[in-house]
């Protein structure tokens, strides 16, 4: 259907059709307009000017290369596991490369492009080699390179982090956090949830309800209220080494946000397991397969196809939660995007400008993951 009779069926195909086109044009031109107005008009020094801050906090400018060591190295991995998962589609690669560009064009200044047009570079080339050499005999060995670099990598990043003579904790901040944050719980919480609802469905007692005590527990209380409980309780139970001082603020947040997302995690991927036929798992026991072999290779893999959507929903709700964690004193992009006009006499009362700015950056991410979602959905022919 080409483009003018589409607008035709679903625009103007009939008087009411008509009269909502109008209205919704009206209303969109007038949204718009003044988005525009603001957007055109606004004193936006103060961004600006705080453009380290709200991206990485009160992190030293000497010690700037460890953050510049794990976005290169994550960009590249990013790069090369999508160029080795999907063909290239070029209306997927415009729109990230749309949406990627508007923070770049906000934070990166003169001094920082020569970087990011190296990191754009070598991610090209990591794209479209594993993109290449996935059709050609190297194939197992680039999937075999990915993984094992995905495991070296996501443990190191504390490594880069503190090793020696990182920054302290306390100066750690910006949106740099709450992307640390939510990769390390989504990560851990996605793993434990798969396990406490394989745990909820077991037929037996002990790991049964163990599974649903720990799962309803978490479920039961607010974020805030478990990281109040990383605050104040959770030094009691842990060795002296998870006290109050450097990284341990942000290993408290990590644990709460993992256990957090695990138990949410676990009730989707739960219900995706009560969507498998009983015939499937009856036939595949006539046929001699174990209960584990069963799980892994039957049961769970098609559980969690039918509930990607969800899944993905639930990462994006644990990067937004994670502007939470000021309750630990830890200085994410949120807060510091409420704190600068508070503290700068400059910029006094225009905490408007970063907030949007905050807003935007976790839009950004959302609209990503969502989109990568939907590419999952349409790789595994899901849905429409």
């Amino acid at each position: 259907m080409s483009t003018l009779n589409w607008i035709k069926a679903n625009l103007l195909g009939s008087k009411k059709d008509i009269l909502f086109t109008i209205l919704g044009t009206y209303s969109i031109y007038l949204i718009t307009t003044f988005f525009l107005k603001f957007i055109f008009s606004a004193d936006w020094t103060l961004v600006e000017v705080n453009r380290k801050i709200l991206l990485v906090g009160l992190f030293p400018n000497d010690q700037i290369w460890r953050i510049w060591t794990i976005f290169s190295i994550s960009s590249i991995l990013i790069s090369s596991t999508i160029g080795y998962t999907y063909n290239f589609n070029l209306k997927n690669s415009v729109f990230y490369i749309l949406f990627l560009t508007i923070p770049i064009l906000i934070f990166t200044t003169l001094d920082l492009l020569v970087n990011m047009l190296l990191i754009t570079l070598f991610s090209c080339i990591a794209y479209l080699a594993t993109n290449k050499l996935k059709n050609t005999n190297y194939a197992k060995h680039i999937k075999l390179i990915l993984w094992i670099s995905w495991g070296i990598f996501l443990p190191s990043i504390l490594l880069i982090l503190t090793l020696f003579g990182g920054p302290k904790v306390t100066l750690w901040g910006g949106f740099f956090v709450n992307l640390i944050l939510a990769v390390i719980a989504i990560l851990a919480g996605f793993p434990l949830g798969i396990i406490l609802a394989i745990g909820r469905a077991s037929s037996l007692p002990v790991i049964k309800y163990s599974s649903i005590i720990f799962i309803e527990t978490f479920r039961g209380a607010p974020l805030i209220a478990w990281l109040f409980f990383a605050w104040f309780v959770l030094p009691n139970f842990l060795p002296d080494i998870f006290s109050l001082d450097d990284i341990n603020l942000v290993i408290r947040a990590m644990i709460i946000l993992s256990l957090f997302a695990s138990a949410y995690i676990a009730e989707v991927i739960r219900g995706g397991l009560q969507s498998i036929p009983k015939g499937q798992i009856e036939a595949s026991t006539a046929l001699g397969i174990g209960p584990l072999f069963e799980m892994t290779y039957i049961v769970l893999p098609q559980a969690i196809r039918v509930v990607i959507p969800t899944i993905v929903s639930t990462f994006i709700a644990i990067f937004k939660d994670t502007s939470l964690v000021f309750i630990l004193g830890i200085t994410d992009v949120l807060r510091i995007g409420r704190l600068i006009p508070e503290q700068q006499q400059a910029f006094y009362g225009k905490s408007i400008q970063t907030l949007l700015v905050v807003a935007l950056l976790f839009w950004i991410v959302s609209i990503i993951l969502s989109q990568i979602s939907r590419s999952i959905e349409k790789k595994l022919n899901l849905g429409n």
